[in-house]
């Protein structure tokens, strides 16, 4: 039976997940030392895991799914505001998608970009334009 942890973020949930594989059993994929990737251990690998693979029946994974390489305005709104794309199944996944509205406009297009070009990904980058503009539509709601 796997291990179950509480949810942990940031370089401890990197390090965690690396450490304990996030009681899967699968080998770690570091992403690369990139802007995005960094971003990407600090904020995301506690649900989504090292290799994109999530986990199943509470986070999806990020390869090829409609969410991570379809329209990148509704990817940042998930990311930012908790809004769930429609194309997401309710009821599919348990987990919660944490907002990181907190991030800055280019450190979010960076780690945005890595998820849309990682994991057997080939989707169109997020700029930091394109956060400016989710930012200003989620004000004039």
């Amino acid at each position: 039976m796997p291990m179950r942890f509480p949810m942990a973020t940031g370089a401890v949930g990197a390090v965690a997940a690396v450490l304990l594989g996030c009681g899967q059993g699968v080998a770690p994929v570091a992403p690369p030392p990139t802007p995005g990737g960094k971003l990407y251990l600090a904020n995301c690998v506690a649900c989504h895991r090292l290799d994109g693979s999530g986990v199943p029946g509470m986070q999806p994974p990020l390869a090829g799914t409609p969410v991570t390489v379809g329209d990148p305005g509704e990817l940042l709104a998930w990311v930012m505001y908790g809004r769930r794309p429609a194309v997401l199944t309710p009821g599919t996944y348990g987990g919660l998608m944490p907002q990181f509205s907190y991030l800055r406009d280019a450190e979010l297009a960076d780690l945005l970009s890595h998820v849309r070009s990682s994991f057997g990904n080939h989707a169109s980058a997020v700029t930091p334009a394109m956060v400016a503009a989710a930012r200003a539509a989620q004000l004039h709601r």
